[in-house]
């Protein structure tokens, strides 16, 4: 018989009842056992990627308070790698063993598989089972557009709304917790920023009274007052640079080398300026309108002394504000998960697609007889044309069998 497309097709016509048969056979068990088959219905969550934290309302030198505390990603409060998102990271959240295991403890998952003997006399190897079967009925995912999708499915649709709200709740208390470590973090900073600036405006303050006590009260000109304004101005950049510098090393800022590098280059050539006009020598590219060479020595130490105060005064009440700030938003965080698609009842069964699984059977019943009768009749054409290949293959059938049979003898 050639292997043909038309022998082939003869071959399946020839065998048509036995085809018709065995086909009918297996599909009228097949179609009773899918009606038999649990049912499983699959609860869908869509969450929205996570927005960031919004920034204090007050700022210091154009650095806001979220640059202070470090607030990146919607309270995750760490930088992210390159192409990674927000999303990515609450996906990995979901994923987590950590996050899985609360939801089987706080929702009875491991009597729902039948196993609670067994998490009593062995709880590591239950929590791995149930764990195992869990992530089998349970999926987090980015989809093309960014959103969060969650799918969580089992044999009750209210018990999959359920799990679907414990993950959901459970996500949103790890990512609260993060928020409000920041927020104590960012307060903490701040409230320490605050009782360093009031210990110096301390110093500056008596500083300057002693001063007055003992040359009396300078009442500056209009050259004087361009002076202590310049040099205010280059105070309080320095200490605005110095803090970016500060928070970036400390990792509450995000920032690279360049960038620091950047910024002590700035705040050295600040320092510089700063140095060279309380010295009294004169400053390239400071225009001061007046020349210090000219002011009596006094008046220079007037000059430092009320700018360190007015910059520290500054301070003081810029940083007031923001611990204010700060304790407001730690006492009054709120939730920043918000959901597309919350869990709902699905309104229909998931599993088992029966239409689906008599297709499959119908189409695995014709491959498996086509290939039946295709190498029983290569068999038979073997017997017929090839009578010593044929007894080859029997003697040698012939030998297995009286090895088996020898076998046997020896052991009676």
């Amino acid at each position: 018989m050639r292997n043909d497309p038309g022998n082939f097709l003869f071959l399946l016509l020839k065998n048509r009842v036995f085809i018709v048969k065995v086909i009918a056979l297996v599909m009228i068990v097949t179609i009773p056992v899918t009606f038999l088959l649990p049912k499983k219905y699959t609860v869908e969550t869509v969450i929205l990627p996570p927005e960031d934290q919004p920034a204090g309302i007050s700022a210091l030198g154009g650095m806001s308070m979220g640059d202070f505390a470090g607030f990146f990603g919607g309270g995750i409060g760490y930088s992210l790698p390159l192409m990674t998102t927000l999303s990515d990271v609450y996906v990995e959240i979901l994923n987590s063993r950590s996050l899985i295991d609360q939801v089987i403890l706080a929702t009875g998952y491991i009597d729902s598989i039948k196993i609670t003997d067994r998490y009593e006399r062995e709880p590591e190897v239950a929590m791995f089972l149930a764990r195992k079967e869990f992530n089998k009925n349970y999926s987090a995912s980015v989809t093309s557009s960014g959103l969060i999708a969650l799918r969580v499915t089992s044999g009750d649709p209210m018990y999959s709304v359920e799990l679907s709200n414990r993950v959901v709740f459970l996500l949103d208390s790890i990512n609260t917790s993060i928020t409000l470590a920041r927020y104590r973090e960012s307060r903490e900073i701040v409230e320490n920023q605050l009782a360093v600036a009031e210990v110096n405006l301390e110093s500056t303050t008596a500083a300057l009274l002693l001063f007055e006590e003992e040359y009396g009260t300078i009442r500056p000109e209009i050259e004087i007052e361009q002076l202590i304004n310049t040099l205010t101005d280059l105070k309080a950049r320095y200490i605005e640079t110095s803090f970016a510098v500060s928070a970036i090393r400390n990792g509450i800022r995000s920032g690279t080398t360049t960038q620091i590098l950047e910024l002590e280059a700035r705040a050295d050539a600040l320092r510089g300026s700063i140095q060279a006009v309380e010295s009294g020598s004169s400053v390239n590219g400071i225009a001061l309108g007046v020349d210090l060479s000219d002011l009596p020595p006094a008046v220079l130490e007037y000059a430092k002394l009320k700018t360190d105060f007015e910059v520290q005064l500054r301070m003081v009440s810029t940083l007031r504000i923001q611990a204010v700030q700060a304790l407001i938003q730690e006492e009054n965080i709120v939730s920043s998960l918000r959901l597309l698609d919350p869990p709902r009842h699905p309104g229909w069964k998931s599993k088992p697609k029966k239409i689906y699984i008599w297709v499959q059977i119908f189409l695995l019943t014709v491959l498996f007889l086509a290939v039946f009768l295709f190498s029983r009749e290569r068999w038979h054409k073997l017997q017929r044309e090839n009578p010593e290949d044929w007894n080859k293959w029997n003697d040698m059938k012939q030998s297995i069998r009286n090895d088996f049979r020898r076998k046997k003898k020896e052991k009676e």
